[in-house]
């Protein structure tokens, strides 16, 4: 669901002229800036959070 939500946006973005954005790019970037410095440093990677903790990854040998 959240993946056809962001490929909808993209594409109305892309569809749309920049001036006529309610938000800039500038100011999209620095809220995922501070959202990232407020996040769990174990939830910015996948190797030390999220569903790595919970579902083992195994390689076969080849």
């Amino acid at each position: 669901m959240g993946a056809m939500k962001a490929i909808t946006a993209s594409e109305i973005a892309l569809a749309s002229e920049a001036i006529h954005a309610r938000v800039s790019l500038d100011e999209v970037i620095k809220t995922m800036w501070q959202t990232a410095e407020d996040m769990n440093s174990k939830y910015k990677e996948t190797s030390e959070g999220g569903l790595v903790i919970n579902i083992p990854v195994s390689f076969p040998d080849c």
